[in-house]
């Protein structure tokens, strides 16, 4: 069926290139390659399959490129009639109007084989009718989603620095994807039902010239889900429970943007602005329950807004000194309902921000090829509702270096360091030092709070001979997160790259790379629980409060990571027979150790993503004739995936109902392939 598709959509691509070569005086060039492949045990694994279709079969692909004057048409057909195909139609007039129409499909593959105890899957009402202990009863189901993009674009100046282009599109996902939920009476994973539908429409118009370009840009989009929630059996309970899927929304944009050349000491200017809106409601009626009891409302607005503004100088005030000046501004909105429950203080905090960026940098041209830059930068951000960084100040000071006085060398370095402020906003009035509300001034996130950063980077490139290219680089960066208390408290981070290129005349070509890199974090944890234990436990890691339950702990990530490849080329037949071959390998080795003062010791993982990828290819390319060529090719990959959470996989650990996602990611896969590809 899909090898008639196939045949098919290339007959339909070839019925406008039947026109145009028709036409007298017209410059027609492009290709048609048609090939066939087989692929051993492509379906155990959809990691393999993960963003492609590789089926054993025809596969085709088709360029065409028509100009007569100052019309122009084309298409561009990958992959045709299988899953990840696109399609892209373009033509205009130079200087009058351009058009072109897509389309574009591509599977997400997330796991084959997954089984699940629950009938109705694909559907947003699961039941139970197995035996929740028999798994061979189970229902299998693969978790897919495929997605589909479609639309037109339409140009048009008419000769005029006027110009006006309009977009429509249309984004489809239908599928599968697997869903976490449950309570403290069991954890349950299902499938998710996904039928979504974006709409877009694009409008953009402005002024354009050799000085000043100013540009008007619009945007609405439409979010729709056609399944707003899910209803499931509880395994553990035998109760109906209800959640809620990714409601519909409404998005609009709109933005403008200046460039200004030729102003004084060679300057551009550059300025940017924008404005962009989400909407969506929901409402508890549309689940068909009761609203619990002392609930503020029964529906919700969501409301976000982003505001931009950003501009850039650019100068060159003398030959040997480039320099710029920036700044920007984002501030975001949200003016979402406050879900909460009368007499509580369980309230939804609504996240909101303000952030101003400005800075400068400057090139300037030394002696003996030499150039040096430096440049700081001021960043500003204001929080809402985010107590442990309402504020921070950002200093980022840089200076960086390039040298090529040696004809057999070039040299680049730059340092950066980074100094963050961040101001905390705890109101712990009425909190007592055994509340859970307590012990949040003792928590910083590492993504907002106070640090230092050191910056390295080096870089060398190296011309010994006339035929040999190698280069090394490396890099370190260092985060340290000053008086956090609980969170992480340093991460550190090496990088280090070799490659080469070796030419022997014209005989043969070989190229490499090498390169590792290691990543180090620490952070602080404390065990508590509210209330509990004699003496109660106390919210204040920094204190002893005498109950061995509440004790500090420390956590320890390492990461390891190799990679190493190399690549070769030689043509057996002077420009006849080319081969070509390849070898990669990468390795992550990740580990996560433990202390702790509490009176059981914690286990080291020492199975953390670790992996194991190698990929091998050959390929030998003839030339029948100028415009007729042959490839024949071997690829052969081996993935091997160990993480602890995944060894020694079971469908009902315990507390427990799991499908089997993402269980699936080792593969070893051998694919031969044939391809003939006519240039006309």
């Amino acid at each position: 069926m899909k090898n008639r598709s196939l045949m098919l959509a290339t007959a339909l691509l070839l019925l406008p290139a039947a026109n145009v070569l028709a036409a007298d005086d017209a410059d027609v060039s492009g290709s048609l390659e048609l090939g066939i492949r087989a692929v051993d045990d492509q379906d155990n694994s959809a990691k393999y399959q993960e963003y492609r279709d590789i089926d054993d079969g025809l596969f085709g692909n088709l360029n065409l490129n028509y100009f007569k004057g100052s019309y122009y048409f084309g298409v561009d057909g990958k992959n045709i009639g299988l899953d990840d195909q696109s399609y892209l139609f373009k033509g205009g007039s130079y200087g009058q109007f351009d058009y072109s129409i897509f389309y574009d499909e591509i599977p997400h593959n997330l796991s084959f084989g997954a089984k699940s105890l629950y009938s109705g899957i694909g559907t947003d009402m699961l039941t139970i009718n197995v035996d929740p202990d028999n798994e061979a009863a189970w229902n299998s189901f693969d978790y897919s989603v495929d997605r589909k993009k479609y639309g037109a674009e339409v140009g048009a100046s008419f000769g005029s620095p006027f110009f006006v282009d309009v977009g429509v599109s249309r984004e489809e996902k239908d599928g599968l994807k697997p869903l976490g939920t449950g309570s403290f009476s069991g954890q349950v994973e299902m499938p998710e039902p996904v039928d979504y539908e974006t709409d877009d429409l694009n409008i953009a118009g402005g002024f354009g010239s050799t000085e000043i370009m100013f540009k008007v840009t619009g945007m609405i989009s439409s979010f729709d889900n056609n399944n707003k929630s899910i209803s499931w059996t509880n395994p553990f309970t035998s109760a109906t429970e209800i959640n809620t899927l990714p409601p519909d929304n409404d998005y609009g944009k709109i933005g403008a943007n200046l460039t200004w050349r030729n102003l004084p000491m060679m300057s551009a200017l550059l300025v940017n602005g924008s404005y962009s809106n989400i909407t969506n409601d929901f409402s508890i009626n549309e689940l068909n329950m009761a609203a619990p009891t002392g609930l503020n409302q029964t529906a919700f607005d969501g409301d976000i807004s982003y505001s931009t503004f950003s501009a850039s100088l650019v100068s060159r005030p003398m030959d040997q000194l480039d320099t710029r000046l920036f700044y920007s501004y984002l501030d975001k909105e949200n003016d979402s309902s406050i879900i909460q429950y009368t007499g509580g203080s369980n309230a939804s905090h609504l996240f909101d921000y303000s952030k101003h960026n400005l800075g400068f940098d400057a090139n300037y041209n030394l002696a003996r090829h030499t150039k040096l830059g430096a440049g700081y930068e001021f960043k500003d951000v204001d929080r809402n509702n985010r107590h442990d960084a309402e504020t921070s100040t950002d200093n980022v000071l840089f200076v960086k270096a390039k040298n090529t006085s040696l004809d057999f060398m070039t040299v680049k370095a730059s340092y950066t360091f980074l100094d963050r402020d961040a101001d905390e906003s705890h109101d712990l009035t009425g909190v007592s030092i055994t509340d859970a509300e307590y012990i949040a001034q003792f928590v910083q996130r590492f993504d907002a709070t106070t640090k230092q950063k050191n910056e390295i980077k080096l870089a060398l490139e190296f011309y010994p001979v006339k035929n040999l290219d190698f280069g090394l680089e490396y890099a370190y960066v260092n985060n340290d997160y000053d008086d956090v208390t609980l969170g992480r408290t340093e991460d550190e981070g090496h990088e280090l790259y070799l490659d080469f290129m070796w030419r022997a005349a014209q005989i043969l070509q070989v190229s490499g790379f090498a390169g590792y890199e290691k990543y180090e974090a620490d952070s602080n944890h404390y065990n508590y629980q509210a209330g509990a234990g004699t003496p109660p436990q106390t919210a204040d890691p920094t204190i002893d409060d005498g109950n061995p339950s509440s004790y500090l702990w420390t956590q320890s990530l390492d990461d390891d990571f190799w990679t190493i490849g190399l690549m070769g080329q030689m043509p057996l037949m002077k420009d006849r027979l080319r081969l070509s071959l390849s070898w990669q390998y990468q390795q992550s080795d990740g580990e996560t150790d433990f202390t702790t003062e509490g009176t059981s010791a914690l286990l080291p993982i020492d199975e953390a993503e670790d992996y194991y990828i190698t990929t091998v290819e050959a390929k030998a390319l003839y030339a029948v004739t100028e415009k007729l060529d042959m490839i024949l090719g071997y690829i052969y990959e081996d993935v091997e995936y160990e993480d602890l959470q995944y060894l020694g996989y079971e469908y009902q650990p315990s507390g427990s109902i799991l499908t089997g996602a993402y269980a699936d990611h080792d593969y070893e896969t051998h694919l031969g392939y044939l391809t003939v590809r006519y240039k006309f």
